[in-house]
């Protein structure tokens, strides 16, 4: 029988191994390694020469690749691994592990990467820090309120942390709003809106590895906005800018064509007029909206770009909208995957979003374009945070039913029973994530760090639980699991923690306080 558990020699009979290994085919060391962990393979390494080669061997660490894909952030396409060498694939699996092992353990040492501002205005001026996030894992991109854009490279995982300014660029006159990574990983593209919000520039960082030269900020195009209009996201490969207008449209810019056009957004009843936009999304031929209380997928104009192959028919909108006690006025998002074969188009991501009365709730968004377009939500977790535990289904209990139990809490968990969160984010692959709390009775700022090992492509199926349009039928389905959250840093009161990153591949998180500083753990 076929035995696939990971073995872990004791250190005494590694010599006996090693040598019992040397004698055979190396097909059949291979197949033997494949039920090793890690840390022994590097302790054969030391036993003897040949050991020493056969454990550099790529063969070696691609069975390792494929054995172990709950550690890595993301699964890795063949097209990914075929162009990795063995010492690349091993540093691969070494820092998931790393992170894995280290991800929810207290953390004491922390480097403070842009000081705090000592303006005596601050209690009444707008956060310093608007946008914080890790980029390729190599960077960290901060986007500052009084014009600033700063871009740090970070080292790696297993080396003494430092930061190294990479840009820096300020502006009295040009505000940065978003940012957009091609699908290349190779251009940054940055929003930049006028101070008298009358026009609109996307400014490009290169971040090509062979590049000769410092970085430098060009400028990719220019379009005219107009006050109440925001941005809300780009697209760098499409060139495209999604500006939410008011609760009744949003508009669609291309900056290298000047196609522009407005789409009106759907308004069932008088509570959507109350129903703003939090965050946009470019997913294929569909633009996805995330609104306080409804999620929902308009499709792309077709003369705003020809990047999106042509559409056989008209596709229709699609909205997904909460249970009704829900309201989301921030959500953090990961990035698209999109799975294509010639009969299915399906897009995905994961949301991290923050109800003020109900708590952390951690979703997938399913988005099918072909064979029929539709439009899903799959909650995966929450934790509740204030007086009441939330409802994944809308449908009220019956008067003569007992209220639903609260969820338990394990041992070692962090309990945040009317806690008050002022930031939360997801890494960009959904398996790690971190809020930022503090209770009424605590005289501290706790980070929050949780994961959710789950393959989210699995969970298409509860999907149910939060459908679009039965809402009402779903009676006897299971409460979403409860969010594991632990404790791995305190932070003074008066740091107000507004904006947060994560980097699921480095284990690394980033903090922005409202005075300015920039911290990482």
């Amino acid at each position: 029988m076929c035995c696939t558990a990971t073995l872990t020699p004791q250190p005494c009979h590694l010599v006996v191994l090693s040598a019992e290994m040397q004698n055979l085919p190396v097909e059949l060391q291979l197949e033997i390694a494949s039920f090793l962990d890690v840390e022994t393979i590097l302790s054969l390494r030391k036993t003897c020469t040949s050991l020493s080669q056969f454990t550099h061997d790529r063969s070696l660490w691609l069975s390792l690749v494929s054995r172990m894909p709950h550690i890595l952030p993301r699964p890795l396409a063949e097209s990914e691994t075929a162009t990795l060498s063995s010492l690349r694939l091993e540093h691969l699996i070494k820092t998931a592990i790393h992170v894995e092992q280290a991800w929810l353990l207290p953390r004491k040492d922390t480097f403070l990467v842009k000081n705090r501002c000592d303006s005596d205005d601050i209690e009444n001026s707008i956060p310093r820090v608007r946008h914080l996030a890790f980029v390729s894992d190599h960077y960290l991109l901060s986007l500052g309120s009084e014009g600033n854009i700063n871009l740090w490279k970070i080292n790696d995982v297993f080396a003494p942390f430092a930061a190294e300014a990479f840009v820096t660029y300020a502006s009295s006159t040009w505000y940065p709003c978003a940012y957009h990574l091609n699908a290349a990983g190779s251009v940054l593209a940055i929003a930049l809106t006028h101070v008298e919000l009358v026009a609109a520039r996307v400014l490009t960082i290169s971040l090509d590895a062979g590049r000769s030269g410092p970085p430098f900020l060009v400028t990719e195009g220019e379009f005219s906005i107009f006050p109440p209009q925001v941005i809300r996201a780009i697209d760098a490969d499409l060139k495209i800018a999604l500006l939410s207008n008011t609760a009744l449209s949003f508009e669609v810019v291309n900056w290298g064509t000047k196609a522009q056009a407005t789409v009106a957004l759907r308004a069932n009843d008088a509570g959507d007029l109350w129903n703003g936009i939090t965050a946009m999304r470019i997913c294929g031929p569909y633009i996805l909206v995330f609104r306080m209380h409804t999620v929902e997928a308009y499709p792309l104009p077709s003369h705003i770009t020809l990047g999106v192959g042509e559409r056989s028919g008209i596709l229709p909108q699609l909205t997904f909208r909460f249970p009704h006690t829900m309201t989301y006025r921030r959500v953090s998002l990961t990035k698209n995957t999109c799975v294509e074969d010639e009969e299915s188009e399906v897009y995905g991501l994961s949301a991290l979003a923050n109800d003020l009365f109900h708590g952390i709730f951690h979703f997938y968004v399913k988005l099918t374009v072909r064979p029929l377009p539709s439009l899903s939500v799959s909650p995966l977790g929450v934790r509740p945070m204030a007086v009441a535990s939330p409802q994944s289904v809308a449908a009220p209990l019956p008067e003569d039913l007992p209220p639903p139990p609260a969820p338990s809490v394990l041992p070692g968990i962090v309990q945040d029973t009317r806690a008050f969160i002022s930031a939360w984010a997801l890494g960009d692959y959904g398996k790690r994530g971190i809020w930022v709390a503090r209770s009424r009775t605590s005289k501290n700022r706790t980070v929050v760090a949780f994961t959710n090992l789950r393959d989210v492509g699995n969970t298409l199926g509860e999907a149910r639980a939060w459908s679009n349009e039965s809402l009402q039928a779903n009676d006897n389905l299971e409460r979403p699991r409860l969010i594991n959250g632990q404790v791995v840093h305190d932070i003074p009161l008066r740091d107000d923690i507004t904006v947060c990153a994560v980097s699921e591949t480095t284990g690394r998180m980033a903090l922005g306080s409202w005075a300015g500083s920039i911290t990482i753990l």
